[in-house]
Formats: structure tokens, sequence, C-alpha cells
């Protein structure tokens, strides 16, 4: 008996073992991945994109992780059609480029039918992205996917046979990421915004609210910022998302994703090597898609919609604002950002702020239009962290990052455009 147990408890554990590495969500094609359809991109050499971008770089200057390959691709054109017996239809493109750190997609043309869907995942189907169903058909029409850390992907698409010729779908640009997104490490002198009292940081225990505003986020494919939740005066939770004007053009607005809980799961005491490695959040949490609504360049404004409610477990804070021309005394400012699209952090200064205008290298210029912090007490900023809000001692947004000489090891300014403008 106790023989025959013991084979019944192998059983199960690999039934469970089983179960774990197959996704219902993956059809049960009966073609193997390696039939299926290879779309090979031009070969890209890291190293060399990534000098080009160091040396682009500066302030006022979105920050770039990939380079956009140009592809049409359309399940006419490309791919491997199947059909199962229960009547769906499944098409599958597998994606290649070589030596990519992570891969996202734009589709510039996206109807998904009734009872369809698309998916992505690694040609071991042991990740899985999605899936995108004709809830994300939008007036728009396109699609813009999260990065994907990986080099080859399928793409699939599941559709009832019988609405297989509503399908509209068209590839036109695959994202090599040449950086890393999630493996871009910001300075040490950074302080994560899980860190709490317990940690000796109990001054962060105080903004666990507006620290729900703030995303990282990534459009066109290939540049990324910060970003936040910004309220209206209906109190309406209308998905308002706030950043820097240089970040994004109006064009882009339906190329956004913003990932959202992007944290570290421990604190990494500032100042240590810790804190200045790669850290272990997670990018499953994201909205895809925006709608334009207003921006103005001379304070590098940027405002947009977008497309759907903030997830449940974004467990989202819309933050308030100070329209006034006023700016706080010698008190506490916060700002809460993305550095180089590191997991989120926060920063405190204590002294006084004082009016300054772009390119004036942080000097106080009354009447000026942007709000000047002249150096950080606690943490920093960095690239990536533009478009991040400056909160009043209130916990009310006075400003977006639009950039400045700031960074760890040094006591440099940070110049925000003023909400006031």
């Amino acid at each position: 008996m106790r023989f025959i147990q013991t084979i019944l408890l192998c059983l199960l554990i690999s039934g469970g073992i089983f179960a774990q590495q197959f996704d219902e969500r993956i059809a049960p094609t009966r073609e193997p991945i390696s039939d299926v359809a290879l779309a090979e991109m031009p070969a890209q050499d890291n190293e060399a994109l990534m000098q080009a971008e160091l040396e682009r770089r500066g302030p006022g200057i979105a920050p770039h992780f990939a380079v956009p390959i140009d592809v049409h691709i359309t399940p006419q054109t490309h791919g491997t059609w199947e059909t199962l017996n229960d009547g769906t239809s499944v098409w599958r493109l597998r994606i290649k480029s070589a030596g990519a750190k992570s891969l996202n997609f734009g589709f510039t043309k996206y109807f998904m039918p009734h009872g369809g869907n698309l998916i992505i995942y690694s040609v071991d189907k042991k990740k899985v992205m999605g899936p995108f169903t004709p809830a994300d058909n939008e007036e728009h029409e396109q699609l813009w996917t999260p990065v994907f850390e990986a080099d080859e992907v399928v793409i699939e698409v599941q559709v009832p046979e019988v609405n297989k010729d509503q399908l509209d779908l068209e590839l036109k640009s695959v994202n090599h990421d040449f950086l890393g997104f999630t493996s871009i490490m910001s300075g040490s002198c950074n302080l994560d915004v899980i860190c709490g009292a317990d940690d000796g940081w109990g001054i962060v225990d105080n903004y666990r609210d507006i620290i729900q505003s703030v995303a990282v986020y990534g459009n066109g494919g290939f540049t990324y910022c910060t970003g936040f939740l910004v309220n209206n005066t209906r109190n309406d939770c209308t998905p308002l998302f706030m950043t820097a004007d240089h970040c994004m053009g109006a064009s882009d607005a339906p190329t956004l994703v913003v990932y959202w809980n992007y944290i570290n799961s421990f604190c990494r005491q500032p100042n240590t090597g810790q804190s200045g490695s790669a850290g272990d959040g997670t990018l499953d949490d994201f909205n895809t898609g925006a709608i334009y609504r207003a921006s103005y360049s001379p304070t590098d404004f940027m405002l947009v919609e977008l497309d759907d409610e903030v997830s449940e477990t974004a467990n989202a804070f819309f933050a308030g604002w100070n329209a006034e021309f006023d700016l706080p005394g010698p008190d506490t400012v916060i700002a809460v950002h993305h550095p180089s699209t590191d997991e989120k952090r926060i920063s405190f200064e204590f002294d006084q702020l004082h009016p300054g205008e772009w390119g004036s290298g942080g000097t106080e210029i009354p009447g000026g239009n942007h709000v000047v912090v002249p150096d950080w007490d606690i943490g920093t900023t960095e690239g990536g962290s533009s478009g991040s809000p400056l909160f009043d001692g209130n916990k009310r947004v006075i400003g977006q990052l639009h950039g400045g000489g700031a960074a760890c090891g040094n006591d440099q300014y940070d110049i925000y455009g003023w909400v006031a403008y």
C-alpha cells in the first residue's frame, strides 16, 4: 500500500508541474512552434546604439531605451494560420531581433472582432503577455504593447472562424531594446519609496498616498519618462495623466504604455551598493494607449487621458494640485519619480524654492514660469525622472520636472514647469 501511495503522490506532483507549465491562454495548436513562420529583424549593434544614445542625452531631452524597426506585417502577408477542431482560427508569427534586451510592438491598426484575442509569449511558452481583446479596440485604432524580456517571441491571434474576416491587424514597429528597460540602474543616493520607519525612513510614510499617483511609462516604443495621475475639480477619477511635453508629442498619445507599482520589494538603503544595483520590480500592471488633451511647451506640460480606467490592482491615487503663484516658504517639498527607469524613488528638499526660466541655469528670475529646486537634501533625480511631479508640503502638485543638473554626488538644481502657468 505504501508503494502505491508513493506512485500516486509522484503522479500528482508531476501533474502539478505539467499544469504549471501549461498556460491556457495559448491555443492548443498541432503545428510545432519551430514550424511557425519567422520574421527576423535586421541586426542591431547594442553597444553602438548605447554610445550614440549617451552622446545625444542632455537636459530636457527624453532618453531612449530602444530603436524602432519599421515593418509592415499583417496576417495576410506573414505568419501561419491553423484552424482548431472547435472552429477557432489561430494566426501565429515568430519575431526575432537578435540580442534585444526586450521587445515591444506597435500595431498601428488593431481591431479585434468579438470572441478574439491577441497574446505574446516566449518560444518556450513559459511567459505569456495578454490577452488583448475587443476591449482594446480604440478610436485611434492602435495598440502598443508593454516590453517583453526576450529577443524572440510568438505573436498569436485567436479568433472565431466566422469572425476571421473582421480582424484588422497591422504591425508597424518592432522596437529593439538595446539598454534593458528593467535593468538600467539609477544612482545609489536615491531612496526607494518602499522604505519606511522600520528602515529609518519614517518621513516616507507620510506620503504613501501621493506615491501611488506616479508611474514610469514608455511611448513610441523607444522613449521613457515619468508621469502621474492628476485629479480634476469634479473628483470623478477621469484617468488624466500628466507628464513633460519634451517626453512626448500629441501624436504619441496612443503609443503610451504606463506601468503601475514598479517598485522594489525591499528598502535599498541609500548610498550602498545595493541601492546602486538593479532592483526586483515587475512591469505586470499596466495601461496601454491614451488620448491627447492639452499641452503647453513654454512650461513643458503635457496632459493625456488614458484609454481605459486605471486597473484596480494599481491602487491608484489622483494627485491634487496647487495653481497659485505663491511658492511655499522653506518647507518640505517632495519628488516621486523613476530615475533611469529604475523602481520608484522619492526625494526631499527642505529649503526655499524660487522662480526661474528654462535655460537660465537655475538662476532666480522673478516672474519666471518655472519652479527651481536649489538642490536635493535627500535623493536626486536623473534621466527618466522627467515629467514627474513636485509636491508642496500639503501634498499638492506645483510642477512637473523639465530637467536640471541634479545627480548623485552634486548639489545642483532641478527646474519644474510651474502648474500655475
